[in-house]
């Protein structure tokens, strides 16, 4: 059987969990990492797996006309942000528990604690679904995604300073406290 990790998050999984990316991946057979999300790169990714593997990924990659120019140019993107921008994931880790703590003081959110960069929270309590409070919320610069109803999940990232996380939970706030 041949497994496969999805590491669009692995770098954020590394880090919260004190561990280096080999041993995170030693017991899967192919890996993709993205450099966009929390390393900052403009876009980029690499597929990782046996030669074998690789030449076949390649070979269907270039038959459904999958091809980069100018690749160098995207690849020092993300060698620079695999530089600059794997031990600063902490600082986003720490945004969300800040995040965190400050939405589980609104009445009405409940929110669960983050290990990464990741925050869900539940609007139920409120009176307001998800998808209203996100709306009223962007008025005023601040959004997040709508998972379902009720649901929600903010996301922490290299643009997003403790400061933007203070005023974020001064407008959710806010515009909970407007009710339904």
């Amino acid at each position: 059987m041949v497994t496969h990790m999805d590491g669009a998050r692995l770098t954020n999984a590394t880090v919260a969990a004190g561990i280096a990316p080999a041993d995170m991946v030693a017991g899967f057979d192919t890996v993709w990492l993205d450099f966009t999300k929390g390393l900052g790169a403009p876009l980029g990714a690499v597929l990782a797996g046996s030669s074998d593997f690789i030449g076949q990924a390649w070979r269907w990659k270039q038959r459904m006309g999958g091809a980069l120019r100018q690749g160098g140019l995207c690849a020092a993107a993300c060698i620079y942000s695999l530089d600059h921008h794997v031990e600063r994931l902490a600082e986003d880790h720490a945004n969300a528990k800040l995040l965190a703590r400050g939405l589980a003081q609104i009445p009405g959110i409940v929110v669960e604690m983050p290990e990464t960069n990741l925050v869900f929270f539940d609007t139920t309590g409120t009176g307001i679904d998800a998808a209203t409070l996100n709306a009223r919320c962007q008025e005023f610069g601040v959004g997040f995604n709508v998972n379902k109803t009720w649901r929600a999940r903010a996301c922490t990232h290299l643009d997003v300073s403790s400061a933007d996380i203070e005023a974020a939970i001064q407008v959710i706030r806010a515009v909970v406290g407007k009710g339904p």
